[in-house]
């Protein structure tokens, strides 16, 4: 039965030394009737996944549960394919450890399908930031011009109908609100347009959407920053900027309260964004499954930059959103960047 499952089937010691392997696995490996047994099975993992793949086997060793791992096993041509190997302990008759018995599954084709799904998104993402920029730049272009056009012409209407005293005073007071509105409506405008426009890679940071969203929308944000490093890494710069963007556009929208929290934490080699509110709350797997693709975005942009998303909701106990981003790796690498340059 061991020969006939597509499963590549192992079984060791207690010592963790291989006892056994199924024909499947010494096909895949090569003909060696040695091969893989004892210690050597470890000789066919990918070198990059070595030592994690003993450690988690010591462990295991250790704890004597149920365990799963990934790795990379070299096949009989030389090709590594990805594993996905579970394996469970035995016993022997009197209850004592006998080892694990284990199973693994070639899940390369997975991999690659994961993989170009998630260069697909980035590819949406990068693309959806550039239509992003082009709006921005026609509204510099067009709106803003058309409302400071707008507010100036208005105004030398007021300065020139004033000379006429005949005129009814409660008349320049409308024409001066109505000048008044334009211009803030201009200001706003041309702020967000140049900013936006200047590089799409350079955004404003959490604090700073927090209070352009508060005052839009009327409502209280209590930001709140720990230890950030300046400057950022440029990508993770934008995702944290969008996740803040995105998680309190849904929170104004469905939480059905007017105060919300978000919190910026830098560890030693990670970045924690968490927002969160005391609203009405809602069923996380309900959403993801039926139109949540304000999740979807989040959780896309978090990968981009190999981090993690979690969402905390039930309906009537409000909402956690925690963004998990590693810094440590992007710090380093950045800063070895600049020491190569000239």
């Amino acid at each position: 039965m061991a020969d006939t499952t597509p499963s590549l089937v192992w079984m060791c010691d207690s010592r963790g030394r291989i006892t056994y392997l199924n024909e499947r696995r010494i096909k895949f490996t090569g003909r060696d009737p040695d091969a893989g047994y004892g210690d050597t099975w470890n000789a066919y993992v990918h070198p990059d996944d070595q030592k994690n793949a003993l450690d988690e086997f010591s462990q295991a060793l250790n704890d004597r549960k149920p365990f799963s791992r990934e790795y990379r096993l070299r096949r009989s041509d030389g090709v590594y394919r990805w594993m996905f190997d579970v394996a469970s302990p035995r016993v022997n008759g009197d209850g004592s450890f006998a080892g694990f018995i284990g199973s693994a599954h070639d899940v390369t084709d997975q991999k690659l399908a994961q993989q170009a799904l998630e260069k697909v998104s980035g590819q949406l993402i990068e693309a959806q930031e550039k239509e992003r920029s082009r709006i921005a730049r026609e509204l510099h272009d067009d709106i803003c011009q058309r409302l400071a056009l707008l507010s100036m012409e208005l105004e030398q209407r007021i300065v020139f109908r004033s000379s006429h005293p005949k005129r009814r005073r409660r008349t320049w007071k409308k024409f001066g609100a109505i000048a008044l509105k334009l211009r803030a409506m201009f200001n706003p405008c041309r702020i967000s347009c140049t900013r936006r426009n200047s590089n799409i890679w350079a955004p404003q940071p959490p604090s700073g959407v927090c209070q352009e969203f508060s005052r839009q929308h009327e409502v209280i944000i209590e930001f709140t920053e720990n230890d950030m490093p300046r400057p950022l890494p440029q990508d993770i710069s934008l995702c944290l900027f969008r996740m803040t963007q995105e998680a309190l556009h849904n929170a104004v929208k469905y939480s059905g309260v007017g105060k919300f929290a978000v919190e910026l934490t830098a560890r030693a080699d990670e970045i924690q964004l968490i927002v969160r509110d005391a609203g009405t709350g809602f069923d996380v797997e309900q959403a993801r499954k039926s139109s949540g693709l304000g999740l979807v975005s989040m959780q896309e942009r978090v990968h981009l930059v190999h981090g993690n998303l979690s969402v905390e909701s039930k309906p009537g106990t409000g909402t956690i959103v925690l963004a998990v981003v590693p810094l440590a790796l992007r710090l380093n690498t950045q800063k070895a960047r600049r020491l190569r340059k000239p």
